[in-house]
């Protein structure tokens, strides 16, 4: 009897550790109509869009395996509540994301406002659920106020109302920095604090950066959040103010050679953007302005587009397609042709769209910015008095 009880308890044990070999992801959502379900995550060298599920007793049911734990998107194609439409194309709403691990992780929320949706399941899920309704009201009022803004807005019209929701993203974005920063000085050794601070690397100086990170504790430090964070570190390091630009050799779109060393002489600036990126093409009428003002003076403009499409051919197909709609004149390369050899995105520690760094006419780093970048009208108006 002993030996019969024992050889269950294995038995048991064994599918136990069979049931956890993989994630199961159940999914319950309101209102999904004929929408497309799909769950999305990049991990190992590859990105992942899965919209394959079974359904059982009302719930949908993903199932697959991570090699560690990483942020997954849950979302619906289609969804006209979640999208806003603009003369350049649609801007999507904000997605659920959760720490997918290899356990049963339950999603249960409404179609209309997926980003609010409940998420059980796993230690780290746990721990964010802490400060996550705070997080989600914030996110909830500026995508709210984001879409009166294009629904009152008429073309031409400078409306006071997208002024008030580019103010409330701004404080929104100081409030959820600082709920995060907290939030990680309550708990180092959280995994979840290792992936706040992987987000906020773009946000925070170099030295703020470090300072964090070594606040943090060393459970998860060979987390792929904390590679992230240390390979800003040193790609920061390596294009900090005052350092010498990264060579830089690349085709432009007639197929010339483009590269810094023949640029010395001029102040040049390096605007990383990409054709899919609504504030890199917003910001190109704002560049035009600058450049058409302070060519003459020794202005030049390097764009080096990043491309996001499977292939080269619809790389460069995207690239040249936005050039022309955008008018843009000045010197481009693509930073997905000859990748390979040289990756200008990584060299610069380029982590967000746009990014723009400006270089002195020694080729030295004298200001980086990311986002708009309103800072560089000012910036440019000291050097050249004009």
């Amino acid at each position: 009897m002993k030996r019969y009880f024992l050889m269950l308890c294995l038995v048991f044990s064994l599918m136990t550790c069979a049931a956890q070999d993989g994630y199961t992801i159940k999914v319950k959502i309101s209102n999904i109509k004929n929408y497309t379900p799909y769950l999305a995550y990049a991990g190992a060298g590859k990105y992942v869009v899965d919209t394959n599920y079974t359904m059982l007793n009302g719930w949908m049911l993903f199932k697959g395996k991570v090699t560690e734990p990483m942020i997954a998107s849950f979302g619906v194609r289609r969804n006209p509540a979640n999208l806003i439409k603009t003369s350049i194309g649609l801007i999507p709403g904000p997605a659920l994301n959760f720490f997918l691990t290899n356990e049963e992780i339950k999603i249960d929320g409404d179609i209309n406002a997926i980003y609010l949706a409940k998420v059980e399941g796993g230690l780290a899920n746990k721990e964010w659920n802490i400060i996550k309704p705070k997080l989600n009201g914030l996110t909830h009022k500026s995508w709210i106020t984001l879409k009166k803004a294009f629904e009152t807005y008429k073309p031409g019209d400078d409306s006071v109302v997208f002024k008030q929701a580019d103010k409330l993203r701004e404080d929104n974005n100081i409030q959820v920095e600082k709920l995060k920063l907290d939030f990680m000085k309550k708990y180092p050794g959280s995994l979840v604090s290792m992936y706040f601070l992987s987000e906020m690397q773009n946000s925070l100086s170099l030295g703020d950066l470090k300072n964090e990170y070594a606040k943090l504790g060393s459970a998860h430090k060979n987390s792929s959040f904390a590679k992230l964070t240390t390979a800003k570190i040193t790609n920061m390091d390596a294009t900090a103010i005052g350092k010498k630009a990264i060579p830089l050799h690349k085709k432009d779109i007639n197929g010339k050679d483009v590269n810094l060393e023949s640029l010395k002489g001029k102040y040049v600036l390096l605007d990383f953007w990409g054709s899919w990126c609504g504030p890199c093409r917003s910001s190109h009428p704002y560049l035009k302005k600058l450049y058409a003002r302070y060519k003459t003076d020794g202005f030049e403009i390097v764009g080096i587009a990043q491309e996001q499409n499977d292939n080269l051919e619809n790389n460069l197909k995207a690239w040249k397609k936005a050039i022309a709609e955008d008018e843009i004149s000045w010197l481009q390369v693509l930073n997905n042709e000859g990748i390979d050899n040289f990756n200008a995105v990584y060299a610069y520690g380029v982590t967000a769209f746009p990014t723009k760094i400006l270089l002195d006419k020694a080729g030295n780093i004298i200001a980086r910015y990311v986002g708009d970048g309103d800072e560089l009208d000012s910036k440019l108006k000291s050097i050249f008095g004009k």
